[in-house]
C-alpha cells in the first residue's frame, strides 16, 4: 500500500475510533459510579479497546494484563495495563526460545488455556485506561509470571 493510501485508511480509522470513544465516555458519564465499583485485580486478564493508535501505540480491542496494585483498583476509575500480542520476537538461548527483548514476556496458551495464542506482554506499552475500556475478564496470570512481568516493568521505567 503507497503512503497515501496509508494516509487515508489512517484517517479513517482515526475517525471511526472518535466515534467509538464518544460511544465510550457517554457510557462512562452515566455509569461512572458502577464503572468505579468494579473488581479489577492485579494479574487478571481482560479484553481492552485500546482504540486507535498513533506510530507504534498497541491498538485496537486485544487482552490486557492489569498490573496497577489492587488498592488503586478498587477505588478509582482507572487501571495500568500492559497490553498482549501475538507476535512474539524471539531468539534462541541455550536451545530455548525466549524473548528478543528484555522488556517482553511470553504466556504459552499450554499454560493459559484463555488464551487464544502464545502471547507476548510488551512491558514497555504500559497505558493506564478506563475501566469502561475493559470487557470480558479472561483469567489472571500465576503469580511467579506476575513477578517476572513486574521486574521487567521496573526495568523499563529504571526502577
Amino acid at each position: 500500500m503507497d503512503k497515501e493510501k496509508m494516509k487515508i485508511a489512517k484517517e479513517k480509522d482515526l475517525r471511526k475510533w472518535t466515534e467509538d470513544k464518544i460511544l465510550l465516555s457517554k457510557e462512562w458519564i452515566e455509569n461512572e459510579s458502577t464503572q468505579k465499583k468494579r473488581n479489577m485485580v492485579r494479574g487478571a486478564i481482560h479484553i481492552c479497546n485500546l482504540g486507535e493508535n498513533i506510530g507504534s501505540e498497541q491498538n485496537e480491542e486485544r487482552p490486557v494484563l492489569i498490573i496497577s496494585n489492587n488498592l488503586v483498583n478498587s477505588t478509582g476509575g482507572n487501571v495500568t495495563v500492559v497490553p498482549l500480542t501475538s507476535r512474539l520476537t524471539k531468539k534462541i538461548v541455550k536451545g530455548k526460545e525466549v524473548p528478543k527483548y528484555r522488556s517482553h514476556y511470553f504466556l504459552k496458551k499450554d499454560d493459559y488455556v484463555f488464551l487464544t495464542y502464545d502471547s507476548a506482554l510488551k512491558c514497555e506499552d504500559v497505558v493506564t485506561v478506563s475501566k469502561i475500556r475493559l470487557g470480558d475478564y479472561l483469567g489472571n496470570v500465576k503469580d511467579a509470571d506476575l513477578s517476572k512481568i513486574l521486574i521487567r516493568v521496573k526495568w523499563v521505567f529504571g526502577i
